[in-house]
């Protein structure tokens, strides 16, 4: 599909979503390039020469509501048509497009890091990026906030569960929360705890469902549902078709849905010949009054989710076992899975099996090369804990725990 000129990949490597990066990407976009954005640090991201797609385009790696990650392309008009639903959804609400301010914590490489960057120009309205160092120091967060909004009549913004449960866990934090008029949450289901608190504290949630691959969100709670206590990822957006098929699987409808990078010269559509793409993602709708809602179930694969971050075991396990084969690691076998965690969500936890007659020197020496190597992976795909099991003993385990 597209035509079959190659058009050359410009990648921009982004640490989160330092002004510079934006700089950068909106100037691309403006000379009608198509531009990879990938984090600096994720050494095993590839990067492409060229594809035939026309620009102006956007790339992403995806591992949102796919079942497996992947790359994912956008053509502008997907993001402006992104921007432009959402922003009709807040008018409805009473929100003045232009007397907002959007404050931006989210790294550019995700879908909800880059888009404020689109909603701003297309709602002309002011964006702020927000650093992670910022984001942590509550009261000069809080500070800077009051001071940046000035005459700004509505203040917006975007958090994965993770950055909420560390900001409520702070008074500063959560002075900050309830300032905004509206916090998209996506990425993750936040917790019945994190949102009974939310409720208490009457900050304006609005929980939401979307993936890279439909150009951010398809569904959103508005906050005044949520405050009355709607247990859901919200109403369907005006743009967008959701159905459940006989899987029990989310099917999505909508004009900006992207396009598969299968590899450097081949694209395919994420959305069958009816224009459905079927997500990994099991849910249900349910009517409530004239409008249908969406309940986001979990996921069909073993895939889970870390700090607003997909988690795909199987990645890690051959990551894992191309390193243990290339250092002649002597372990017999081993197992990926997660272990719950009040501030991430989940976190990984490796199960370890040695061979036969492995002292104990040489456990420490291995998970001491394993620690060693995983420490480059990126902070959602860090294991939590190791776990050495030995199958000759009734003691099953010995925990070996990473330093944080």
């Amino acid at each position: 599909m597209g035509s079959t000129m190659k058009n050359k990949i410009h990648t921009i490597e982004v640490e989160n979503n330092e002004t510079q990066s934006v700089e950068k990407i909106i100037e691309k976009i403006r000379e009608n390039k198509i531009i990879y954005i990938k984090n600096k640090l994720h050494e095993d991201e590839n990067v492409l020469d060229s594809i035939s797609e026309n620009g102006p385009g956007i790339i992403l790696n995806s591992s949102g509501s796919s079942g497996k990650p992947r790359q994912c392309f956008h053509h502008l008009d997907n993001l402006q048509l992104s921007a432009i639903t959402s922003g009709k959804w807040l008018i409805e609400q009473g929100f003045e497009l232009q007397k907002s301010l959007i404050l931006n914590t989210l790294p550019l490489n995700h879908i909800s890091g880059l888009m404020p960057i689109f909603r701003s120009q297309t709602w002309r309205c002011d964006c702020i990026n927000i650093s992670p160092n910022l984001i942590k120091k509550t009261r000069e967060l809080l500070l800077f906030t009051i001071k940046s909004k000035k005459n700004k009549k509505h203040l917006i913004t975007s958090l994965v569960p993770t950055q909420l449960q560390r900001l409520l866990a702070q008074k500063d934090g959560i002075s900050w929360l309830k300032i905004f008029d509206l916090i998209w949450v996506g990425g993750a289901s936040i917790s019945r705890e994190t949102a009974e608190q939310c409720i208490e504290e009457k900050i304006k949630l609005a929980p939401c469902y979307g993936s890279t691959e439909t150009a951010a969100m398809v569904t959103s709670l508005k906050p005044k549902e949520f405050l009355m206590g709607f247990k859901n990822v919200g109403e369907i957006l005006p743009d967008t078709k959701i159905r459940i098929n006989a899987k029990g699987l989310i099917e999505i409808n909508s004009a900006r849905i992207g396009i598969e990078i299968i590899d450097s010269s081949k694209t395919e559509n994420f959305k069958n010949k009816n224009g459905w793409w079927q997500t990994g993602d099991y849910g249900e709708i349910n009517q409530i009054n004239n409008s249908f809602y969406l309940n986001f179930i979990g996921r069909s694969d073993n895939a889970f989710n870390s700090g607003g971050e997909i988690v795909f075991p199987e990645v890690i396990e051959s990551r894992l076992n191309d390193f243990i084969m290339k250092e002649n690691i002597p372990i017999n076998k081993f197992n990926i899975s997660k272990v719950s965690n009040k501030l991430w969500g989940n976190k990984i936890k490796v199960i370890v099996e040695f061979r036969e007659l492995t002292n104990n020197k040489n456990i420490e020496i291995s998970l001491n090369l394993l620690k060693k190597f995983s420490q480059r992976w990126p902070k959602h795909e860090k294991p939590e804990e190791w776990v050495v099991k030995n199958k000759n003993t009734s003691r099953e385990k010995i925990n070996y725990k990473f330093i944080k």
